[in-house]
């Protein structure tokens, strides 16, 4: 049976660590309401952008050749308190990329660094940086504009990024976006289109832009699946330290209960063997 002062130590810790929850919780609800507007925002304008490509451009944009670089952005959470977010999307890596040979990384996110072993997936180290904490538009306008030269370079054959697209507060599901090549026009958009500056000149114009497009959504993807996994995460540990300290409390209450119990016992024996 442990003594008082130990089950006061260990209510004590649970309370800190139930303050600390619900801290890390009120922060990640307001950063999530303040970004859900604008992942909806970037969603709309990533959809849009595609409907601009012009059938001509199509030829002129890069195909995925079998034995071709693909270029995978992989976009981690910042920090963790993420319950399963961050195994979540290893695992699908693992599984998406089984032989990563013909394959180059390029990993966002402090969580990443670890959990991405570099000696099973080849990094690319020249990638310009990019934060998962907060969008930095400037990072994402260099590194769109890496990936665009890259591209037409001839350098990457394919690249995809690989994220934890949100859907809601309790499913965040790891998601394959294809980025290049670009996607095929509508059928009825198949008709012959003059074009001003010639294809490879729009090209070069045209695809830093949806890039940089598409990456601003997916890293808005990144961050509201991160709050939102971690606002679920601190709401079922305050949950679980509010029942771990009633069972302490219970105990606590049992063991003091028989400690005053037995002084009684022993003053009115006293008081007995007195008389």
């Amino acid at each position: 049976m442990q003594d008082l002062r130990t089950i006061k130590q260990r209510m004590g810790s649970i309370r800190n660590i139930r303050k600390i929850a619900d801290a890390m919780k009120m922060v990640s609800t307001v950063k999530y309401w303040r970004l859900l507007e604008q992942l909806r925002k970037s969603r709309t304008i990533s959809e849009e952008i595609k409907t601009f490509i012009p059938p001509n451009l199509l030829p002129s944009a890069p195909a995925a050749a079998d034995d071709g670089v693909t270029l995978v952005l992989v976009f981690y959470p910042h920090r963790g308190m993420c319950g399963s977010l961050t195994q979540n999307l290893t695992q699908a890596i693992a599984q998406w990329y089984p032989e990563p040979e013909n394959q180059r990384f390029a990993v966002f996110g402090k969580k990443g660094i670890s959990a991405l072993p570099a000696e099973s997936f080849a990094r690319l180290e020249q990638a310009p940086g990019l934060s998962t904490e907060n969008l930095d538009h400037e990072a994402v306008i260099a590194l769109s504009r890496f990936v665009a030269h890259g591209v037409t370079a001839g350098r990457f054959a394919r690249v995809e990024a690989v994220v934890a697209e949100f859907h809601n507060m309790l499913r965040q599901k790891p998601e394959r976006v294809t980025l290049v090549p670009l996607p095929e026009p509508e059928a009825d958009r198949d008709v012959e289109v003059d074009l001003e500056p010639d294809p490879a000149t729009l090209l070069q114009l045209f695809l830093p832009l949806y890039l940089e497009c598409q990456l601003r959504r997916v890293v808005y993807e990144c961050m509201v699946s991160e709050h939102a996994a971690r606002m679920t995460a601190m709401d079922n540990a305050s949950k679980n330290a509010q029942e771990l300290l009633e069972n302490f409390r219970l105990e606590y209450n049992k063991i003091r209960q028989s400690k005053i119990t037995l002084e009684l016992m022993e003053i009115i024996s006293g008081s007995e063997a007195m008389q």
